[in-house]
């Protein structure tokens, strides 16, 4: 029943207008967007910190390693910390993916400083990877600015993904609308 259920055309295209709705959510709602990740990602990490305690209680007395039991206590407790202190997660999640930005940029100006001379997107390469990294600057800095970062990066993904849904579900549609008359012009000629 599921299975047919996903075959229908009009299945896909609630998707992607649902999926269409939360990226517009998302883009209005950045910093809610940053806590909510940064929430989960908290959990995750509690989460992979009472699995591997319960993992080394659940192993026989020979194999329980107590370097295992003290990574596991450890990654609990930075996971529970994680979650006591969602402020702090936000800044160090949009840290890393303002140093990410950084190093691609860096990369980016660097690669398109090496072409400039043999290709003219060289030129627009240094200035993709500029700008990526006083972007990356501004998320490094500032959590207002990270949160907006990150939760476009985000919407757009989610929106992209709807907006191809909705393309999908019209293919769909056609190609199941060729194939029912060509069913059927077949039984007709029998």
């Amino acid at each position: 029943m599921l299975k047919l259920l996903f075959r229908k055309w009009w299945v896909v295209l609630l998707q992607g207008i649902l999926l269409i709705i939360l990226s517009i959510y998302i883009f209005q709602n950045p910093v809610a967007v940053l806590t909510g990740i940064s929430f989960w990602f908290g959990l995750v990490v509690l989460a992979a910190g009472l699995l591997g305690i319960i993992g080394w209680l659940a192993a026989d007395k020979p194999e329980r390693e107590g370097m295992s039991l003290f990574w596991s206590i450890l990654t609990a407790a930075f996971g529970l910390l994680m979650l006591l202190h969602l402020f702090a997660t936000m800044k160090i999640l949009t840290v890393i993916f303002g140093l990410w930005m950084l190093l691609t940029g860096l990369l980016l100006a660097q690669s398109g400083w090496s072409l400039k001379r043999e290709n003219s997107f060289g030129w627009a390469m240094v200035i993709a990877g500029v700008l990526s990294v006083v972007a990356a600057v501004m998320m490094i800095f500032n959590v207002g600015t990270g949160a907006v970062g990150i939760s476009t990066l985000l919407g757009l993904q989610v929106l992209l993904t709807g907006i191809a849904l909705v393309l999908l579900s019209f293919a769909k549609k056609v190609v199941a609308g060729r194939v029912k008359g060509k069913i059927e012009s077949l039984k007709s000629g029998f």
